[in-house]
């Protein structure tokens, strides 16, 4: 992270007022710390397009925050098509009451994972699952609290996958491309209105694909 730690540290800041999602000093440097893993990695396989940790922060980071600003509660999420661990390991990070698992089935992927876990000290907490989506909602009835994915599948796709692996009374949310989310989903915009986060609530006893929560197309804040 040569001569990028201030304008990281600066762009966490930011994400912080902005969400208002506070992180102490042990949280921040956790978050830089596994920026720097990560660049380090990405160096020999390609786990992010991002060329130095401010950008990283800067560009991919307030996905974390935008789930951080809704699971604040303890609570069991699985985040499907984890890659390089964006954005479930800074969420894993900002929020200790979670429980993450993560579903990343191409092997070089899950080892930076479980190391990224291991040199977080999350191990007690997060853990790598090499099963697709698909399988683990095949497997068994999950009963995960909440479903994440960050443009895995396409939002409807997504929806119904997610829907698969909550419990009822659990909740899916998918983060996109502003312009890639359908009229009509219940989405907070951010980023400059570039980013989308979509968020279903999944009721309790039958569901079907129609069913969502309330959503609107600002941040909150009016950020």
């Amino acid at each position: 992270m040569s001569g990028t730690v201030a304008a990281a540290r600066s762009a966490l800041a930011a994400l912080e007022t902005g969400w208002r999602v506070p992180a102490s000093a042990d949280q921040r440097d956790a978050l830089l710390a596994y920026a720097d893993l990560l660049m380090t990695w990405t160096a020999r396989i390609n786990l992010t397009g991002a060329r130095s940790a401010d950008q990283l922060v800067e560009e991919h980071f307030p996905d974390a925050f935008a789930l951080a600003s809704r699971l604040v509660e303890p609570a069991r999420v699985i985040d499907v098509g984890s890659g390089g661990g964006l954005p479930a390991l800074p969420l894993a990070l900002l929020r200790p009451a979670l429980s993450i698992d993560l579903s990343e089935p191409i092997a070089k992927k899950g080892a930076f994972l479980r190391t990224a876990i291991r040199e977080l000290g999350l191990g007690d907490r997060v853990r790598v699952d090499p099963r697709r989506g698909e399988a683990i909602a095949d497997a068994a009835p999950p009963g995960f609290d909440a479903a994440t994915s960050r443009a895995t599948l396409a939002p409807k796709a997504w929806l119904a996958l997610g829907r698969r692996l909550v419990a009822p009374g659990g909740r899916v949310f998918g983060l996109f491309a502003a312009d890639a989310v359908p009229a009509g989903l219940p989405s907070v915009l951010y980023d400059g209105g570039r980013r989308a986060l979509v968020q279903v609530d999944v009721p309790r006893g039958t569901v079907g694909l129609g069913d969502a929560g309330t959503g609107s197309s600002r941040r909150p804040g009016g950020v």
